[in-house]
């Protein structure tokens, strides 16, 4: 039996909510739930007919653009094999744009509702692993399950750090609005200070950078909004030092930071003979700037790109070439988004994306929580190849689709 239109664009944002739910921690369900929002949407635009232009289409055009320029790049790829996989993995910078042309604008009543269930969605996670850890814990009698990735268990710490650093600031922005996520007030203040020692005890650096982030943000919104000074300055020092004081109790996660210092104070330029020094980059740390400097090389040199499926084979010669055997062995990838977006599809690619995120900045005038969207993604795109894999590229595709779909 046919529904109603009404009734069908009900199921439709309830279906977006589910996916907004299940993104923190359904990996392996994600791809059924989008399954039924293309088949929903589908369903909808045939008996409609009608051809919604997002409210700001900029940001979902450009989206597209990065998957065509991907298809674009098969052409000269030396290994179609691995071009056909990740065209594969990278559907969604389609799908997303696709689904923003044929489904309703959504009001803000209907994003905030989605915020929350990502809220809701990242507390389930936290449930999850937690529980496991404290399991595997009690068995082994090692600390070390609470933290890092034996905590964020099937997911890496990172992209579980930028989504509990999303939720974190989807609850302070509420708070600082006078509205509830949960239920109940009291539920939201606890859950604050949860989601931020939970990001600490995750161990990821680009994570501990997202937590400060969103506090540094948020003070910027509480200033915008008139409160008062010294409410807001008292508020931050309070949720810093929660942070940081999580961080420094814990030995894996203030070792990670020791580390990181330590890496940056004593990293040197690797001659091409220098095996001895080669042999000791192999903290996350030296690992990137030997990441780095291979993706540089491969943008200045293939102003197209090396070819869709092509960029990590060019990236082992790099490292074989400098000696640099440990980032050859595990077949690093540049741990730069940007450098590896403009590795493999050249300057056209690396200006989509740009695009992408200066469009969904711009949305932020209206929708606040945009503009930390594309914030995190900066900070992480600075850090990962955010959008190699499926946790990031859903995450970043499924949220400009809503923030391209929300009304003025």
């Amino acid at each position: 039996m046919e529904l109603p239109t009404p009734k069908r664009d009900m199921m439709l944002q309830q279906l977006l909510m589910a996916l907004a739910f299940a993104i923190p921690w359904a990996k392996k369900g994600i791809p059924t739930i989008i399954g039924f929002i293309v088949l929903i949407a589908l369903i909808r635009y045939i008996r409609r007919k009608d051809w919604t232009v997002p409210v700001w289409p900029t940001a979902a055009v450009s989206l597209a653009s990065l998957f065509l320029l991907l298809v674009a790049g098969t052409a000269y790829s030396e290994h179609p094999n691995d071009a056909w996989n990740e065209i594969g993995i990278k559907c969604s910078f389609l799908i997303f744009p696709f689904l923003a042309f044929i489904t309703p604008a959504l009001d803000k009543r209907e994003v905030s509702s989605i915020h929350r269930a990502f809220v809701a969605g990242c507390f389930l996670f936290i449930a999850i692993t937690i529980t496991h850890a404290a399991i595997i814990t009690l068995q082994h009698h090692d600390w070390y399950y609470l933290t890092y990735d034996r905590l964020s268990w099937y997911m890496h710490p990172t992209y579980a750090a930028a989504y509990q650093a999303m939720a974190l600031y989807i609850l302070i922005e509420a708070r600082l609005q006078n509205k509830v996520i949960f239920k109940w007030r009291g539920i939201d203040t606890v859950a604050i200070p949860t989601a931020l020692i939970y990001v600490a005890l995750l161990s990821s650096k680009a994570g501990y950078l997202c937590a400060l982030l969103v506090v540094a943000f948020a003070v910027y919104r509480s200033f915008i909004l008139g409160l008062q000074w010294t409410r807001i300055i008292t508020n931050a020092i309070l949720i810093t030092a929660v942070f940081i004081v999580t961080i420094l109790a814990l030995p894996t996660t203030s070792e990670r930071v020791e580390h990181a210092v330590r890496d940056i104070q004593t990293s040197e330029p690797t001659s091409a003979n220098a095996d001895t020094a080669a042999a000791s980059h192999t903290s996350s740390t030296q690992v990137r700037l030997i990441t780095w400097s291979a993706g540089w090389e491969l943008l200045g040199t293939n102003p197209f790109g090396t070819g869709t499926g092509d960029t990590q084979p060019e990236l082992d010669v790099i490292y074989e070439r400098n000696s640099e055997h440990y980032a050859a062995a595990r077949h690093f990838n540049t741990h730069n988004q940007f450098l590896q977006t403009g590795a493999e599809i050249g300057w056209f690619g690396l200006a989509a994306l740009c695009i992408c995120l200066g469009s969904i900045w711009n949305i932020g005038r209206f929708e606040h929580t945009a503009r930390l969207f594309v914030l995190l993604c900066l900070l992480n795109f600075l850090f990962e190849s955010f959008l190699e894999v499926q946790a990031g590229i859903v995450f970043f595709s499924f949220w400009t689709l809503v923030y391209s779909k929300e009304a003025r």
